[in-house]
C-alpha cells in the first residue's frame, strides 16, 4: 500500500514518540520536523493533529506542539483499565487458546528470557536502547495476543491504547533492572501455566496482579524523575 504524505509523516513521528527519541514534554516544531524529514509543512501539520487527536501530543497556547506530559492519576487510571479489562480477556482465553497460541505464549516467553539473559551481561540495568525495545515489544506482544484469542475486539483495541500510552508516558521513565525484567517475566509464565491448565479464575488473579506490579514499578520511577531537581521529563 502506497502511504499518502500525511500518514508518511504520522507514521516517522509517531515512531519518534513512541520509542522516546522525542520524550514526554519535547516540541514538535512542523518547520523543523518538515526540513528534516523533507516532507512539507502541510502533512506534518495534518500528521501532528492525529497525534493530538489520540491523546499523544497537546497543543500549548501561543507555544505549539508537544508530547504529552501526563500526571500520575492518569497513569494510575491506564493501569487500573488494563487490570481490568485483561483479567477479564485471559479468563475468556482460558475456554478459547488452541495447543498452537499456547505455543506462540511459550515462545515469547523464552524470548523475553533470551532479553533478560542479554542484560545480565550488562551492568545493573538496561543501558542499551536495542534491548529495551526488544523487551518491550515482545511484551506488548505477549498481551494483544492473550486479547487476540479471547476474542472481543473492543478490548483489544483499548488495552492496545493504554499499552501504547504506558509505553509512551511510563516505561520510557524507568530504568528496567534485572529485579522488575524478571519479575515480569515470572507473571508471564505463571498466566501461561494458569492458561494451559484451564484454570480461569487462577489466570485473572495472577493477570491482575501482574499488571498491577508493573504499575507500581512506573508510578514509583515516574514519580521519582518528576521530582528529580532540574531534570525535566
Amino acid at each position: 500500500m502506497v502511504l499518502t504524505l500525511k500518514q508518511h509523516a504520522y507514521k516517522l513521528i509517531r515512531n519518534r514518540v513512541l520509542s522516546g527519541s522525542i520524550p514526554p514534554g519535547g516540541r514538535l516544531s512542523d518547520d523543523a520536523l518538515s526540513k528534516e524529514l523533507k516532507i512539507s509543512r502541510s502533512p506534518i501539520r495534518e500528521a501532528i493533529s492525529q497525534l493530538t487527536s489520540e491523546g499523544l501530543v497537546e497543543y500549548r497556547p501561543r507555544s505549539g506542539a508537544y508530547v504529552r506530559v501526563p500526571d500520575l492519576r492518569e497513569l494510575e487510571e491506564w493501569y487500573e483499565t488494563r487490570t481490568a479489562l485483561e483479567g477479564f480477556a485471559v479468563m475468556r482465553a482460558c475456554s478459547h487458546i488452541t495447543a498452537v497460541q499456547l505455543g506462540e505464549l511459550q515462545r515469547l516467553c523464552d524470548e523475553i528470557a533470551a532479553v533478560i539473559r542479554a542484560v545480565r551481561e550488562l551492568p545493573g540495568k538496561i543501558a542499551n536502547t536495542k534491548l529495551r525495545e526488544r523487551f518491550l515489544a515482545l511484551d506488548l506482544e505477549f498481551h494483544m495476543l492473550i486479547l487476540h484469542v479471547s476474542g472481543n475486539a473492543w478490548m483489544l483495541r483499548i488495552v492496545e491504547d493504554c499499552k501504547l500510552l504506558t509505553k509512551v508516558f511510563g516505561h520510557v521513565q524507568i530504568e528496567h533492572d534485572m529485579r522488575l525484567l524478571s519479575r515480569s517475566h515470572l507473571g508471564h509464565r505463571r498466566v501461561v501455566r494458569a492458561l494451559r491448565r484451564q484454570q480461569p479464575e487462577f489466570a485473572r488473579r495472577l493477570m491482575e496482579e501482574h499488571i498491577q506490579a508493573a504499575c507500581r514499578a512506573v508510578l514509583a520511577g515516574y514519580a521519582a524523575k518528576r521530582a528529580a531537581p532540574d531534570e525535566s521529563i
